[in-house]
């Protein structure tokens, strides 16, 4: 099958590329809400952009009606935004996040979500994932009805327990992160690793 895209649908566009552009990462996004309390949404449509400056970006939508969704409001509005990377442990809680709340409810107090303080930091992290991007709006781009948000890395949360540094050189265990990721309609895990 040749799809011609000015003659696909925006919804037949979108299965095409999420089911055939696989495996994703997935950003579990927590954000300010401006009221004392959190949004965490996760986002598949991520990934890192560059390590100088370092720079990640996820991609945001509308809701129907044409609001910015949460996420893309509240960086948009206070900048500071928490990336983690959730493991295939956390994949009901994704799950749950990625339902559609009214602006200002909380996803971590409606799912009991964990967060630990981070010192130096104005936002909180999602408890027991074991890595995270601490991120500054860094721009925000608007393509058709979507939201390239570009975050800042300001700084970076890996578990000690999946993680070594050793004379300068990092090794983060895939194993151990037991990274989730996005399959169209399905999540995957890491499954076999390959030497290249």
């Amino acid at each position: 099958m040749l799809f011609q895209t000015s003659e696909t649908s925006d919804k037949l566009l979108y299965a095409l590329m999420s089911q055939t552009i696989i495996p994703r990462p997935i950003a579990w996004v927590l954000s300010d809400n401006g009221d004392a309390s959190y949004n965490i949404a996760p986002f598949s449509y991520f990934n890192a952009v560059s390590t100088s400056p370092p720079v990640l970006y996820i991609s945001a939508g509308k809701k129907p009606g044409g609001f910015k969704k949460d996420t893309w409001k509240n960086i948009e509005e206070r900048s500071h935004f928490v990336v983690h990377i959730p493991s295939v442990s956390d994949v009901t809680a994704v799950t749950e996040t990625s339902a559609s709340l009214p602006f200002g409810e909380s996803e971590a107090a409606q799912f009991g979500i964990a967060l630990n303080a981070e010192s130096d930091w104005p936002l909180p992290r999602i408890a027991n994932v074991p890595a995270a991007f601490l991120c500054k709006r860094f721009d925000i781009i608007e393509i058709g009805n979507q939201a390239m948000i570009l975050g800042k890395v300001v700084s970076t949360y890996v578990s000690d327990t999946i993680a070594t540094l050793s004379e300068g050189r990092l090794l983060v265990d895939p194993i151990g992160l037991d990274p989730l990721a996005r399959l169209g309609n399905s999540y995957a895990s890491l499954g076999e690793l390959l030497n290249g």
